[in-house]
C-alpha cells in the first residue's frame, strides 16, 4: 500500500533509493548517448559538485594532463602582450591565461573552492586546485593557532597555469559600511604583500577585481590598490606592472 504521509528522514531515504536506481540503471547508457562535449561538460559540473576532499592521485595525473592541454589550446597571454600605463592594464578576459609571476585574489572566504573567485570563461581551473590550495593554507594557519590573520598574503604555487603563483589575501566580513579600519588593514596587507614581491622579485601580477566581498565597495577597493602600488613602486624605486582584471 502506497504511504503518503512520509517524515522527512523517510523522504531522504526514498530519494536516495531512487537515485541510486536510476543511477546504476542509466551509467552506462548515459555515458554511450554523449557527445564529448556533453561528457566534457558533465566531468566540469561533477567537479564543482564535489564535496571537498582527497582525490586518487591517479585521477588527478589525468585531469592535469587534461585541463593543461586545455590551456595551452585557449593560449596563453603575456606581460608583454600589455600597453602599461603607469604600470596599470586593464583586461577582462580569462585571468588563467596570464602568465603573470602571480595572480591575487581577494576572499572572505578561506575555504571556498579556488574556482569560485578565479574568472574562468568555463570554469576549466585545475579544478582540484582548490581543494590542494585549501590544505596548504589550512597547514599554515596551525603556527597562528588556526587563526585567520587578515594582514599577511597567503601564497601559494599555480598549480600548472601560466601564472607561477597565486595570492589569497583574506579580508574580514563587514555587515555594514566600509569604514577607516577596513581601508587601513587593506593597506597593511597590501604593504606586506609588496615586500614579498620585492622578496621574490616579481615584475607582474594579475588582480582580479571582480569577486570582491559583500559591502566592499568596488571602485574604491580598486582605487585604494592602485594609489597603495603606486606609491610603493614610487617609494622604493621598483616598476611592479599590474593587470588589472574585470
Amino acid at each position: 500500500m502506497l504511504k503518503i504521509d512520509l517524515n522527512e528522514n523517510e523522504k531522504k531515504e526514498i530519494i536516495d533509493e531512487l537515485l541510486n536506481i536510476l543511477t546504476k540503471e542509466n551509467e552506462q547508457k548515459l555515458l554511450d548517448d554523449l557527445t564529448d562535449e556533453d561528457k566534457r561538460w558533465l566531468l566540469n559540473n561533477l567537479m564543482l559538485m564535489r564535496t571537498m576532499g582527497y582525490l586518487d592521485e591517479n585521477f588527478l595525473h589525468k585531469q592535469d594532463c587534461l585541463l593543461s592541454y586545455e590551456n595551452r589550446l585557449g593560449g596563453v597571454v603575456n606581460p608583454t602582450d600589455f600597453k602599461f600605463k603607469k604600470n596599470i592594464a586593464f583586461y577582462n578576459e580569462n585571468i588563467t591565461k596570464l602568465s603573470v609571476d602571480a595572480i591575487i585574489i581577494f576572499s572572505s572566504n578561506l575555504f571556498g573552492r579556488l574556482d569560485n573567485y578565479i574568472k574562468c570563461l568555463d570554469n576549466t581551473i585545475l579544478l582540484h586546485a582548490g581543494l590542494q590550495v585549501n590544505e596548504d593554507l589550512a597547514f599554515k594557519l596551525k603556527s597562528n593557532n588556526g587563526l585567520i590573520d587578515y594582514t599577511v598574503p597567503y601564497i601559494i604555487e599555480g598549480y600548472n597555469l601560466p601564472a607561477k603563483n597565486i595570492v589569497k589575501i583574506m579580508l574580514r566580513e563587514i555587515y555594514g559600511d566600509f569604514l577607516d579600519s577596513d581601508k587601513e588593514r587593506l593597506k597593511l596587507v597590501l604593504n606586506n604583500l609588496f615586500q614579498k614581491i620585492k622578496e621574490l622579485h616579481w615584475k607582474t601580477i594579475a588582480i582580479g577585481i571582480y569577486d570582491f566581498p559583500m559591502n566592499y565597495p568596488l571602485e574604491l577597493m580598486k582605487n585604494i590598490i592602485t594609489n597603495e602600488f603606486q606609491r610603493l613602486n614610487k617609494q622604493y624605486k621598483t616598476k611592479l606592472n599590474m593587470i588589472f582584471v574585470e
